[in-house]
Formats: C-alpha cells, sequence, structure tokens
C-alpha cells in the first residue's frame, strides 16, 4: 500500500499538465499546432509523431517519459468565449491521464495569415 494521497496529483500528472500548458501557450510551440490543427478534428493523434523534428517539443516528451501520448483536438462552435475556439486534449493511457485545453484556433490562424475557422451555423440553446 502506498501512502501516496489520491487528491494530490502524481509526478507524472504535473508533468503532463505542465507539457501541456507549455505546448498550447508558448509561442515556441506554434508548429506542433499547425500540424495538429492540419491533423483531422476529432481523432487521436500520436503526439510523438506530430513532434517529428520539432526538438523543442521533443524534449519535453523526453521528460514525461510516457509515451505514447494521443492530443485530439475539436472547434467548440457554441464556446462562451465566442466563435474560433476549440477544445485540445491529450491523453496518457500509461496512467489513464488527461488534461484539456480550450484554444483560439480561430486567432491562431488570423495570425499565421491563414483563414480561421468558418462560423458556426447557429447557437444551441440552452
Amino acid at each position: 500500500m502506498t501512502d501516496h494521497d489520491p487528491d494530490e496529483p502524481t509526478d507524472a500528472e504535473l508533468l503532463l499538465e505542465d507539457l501541456a500548458a507549455d505546448l498550447v501557450g508558448e509561442r515556441r510551440h506554434e508548429p506542433l499546432l499547425a500540424r495538429l490543427f492540419a491533423a483531422e478534428p476529432g481523432v487521436w493523434h500520436d503526439l510523438d509523431a506530430l513532434a517529428e523534428g520539432l526538438p523543442l517539443v521533443r524534449e519535453r516528451l523526453d521528460e514525461l517519459d510516457a509515451l505514447p501520448i494521443h492530443v485530439s483536438w475539436i472547434d467548440l462552435p457554441a464556446s462562451l468565449h465566442g466563435d474560433g475556439y476549440c477544445t485540445i486534449t491529450f491523453y496518457c493511457e500509461r496512467g489513464h491521464l488527461y488534461r484539456m485545453a480550450l484554444y483560439n484556433r480561430g486567432l491562431f490562424a488570423r495570425k499565421r495569415g491563414e483563414p480561421g475557422p468558418p462560423p458556426p451555423p447557429g447557437r444551441l440553446l440552452n
């Protein structure tokens, strides 16, 4: 039996949380996001494969040492924050760890000179 408090995050949980936050929050990791958004939404993609040739991301993945890590994104057309948002989910099967981030994909596309996601066809009624 371990002395681990189940309400306290493990080292692996903290590392995945830091990795996910850095990948969606630091400008230096935008090439990874560009690859992710070019991949099919709503499908799990291998983060290791998306990071090929990106040494900064590879270093972060090596810190976690919990491959495979899967990542998926999906548009969030009814976001309270406005149009252009999506969710990005990171999932590490070893330990069943996950982190989800809300991301402004529309702003990301505009900063790169690309067309943003299409506006939603309508709003959901609450």
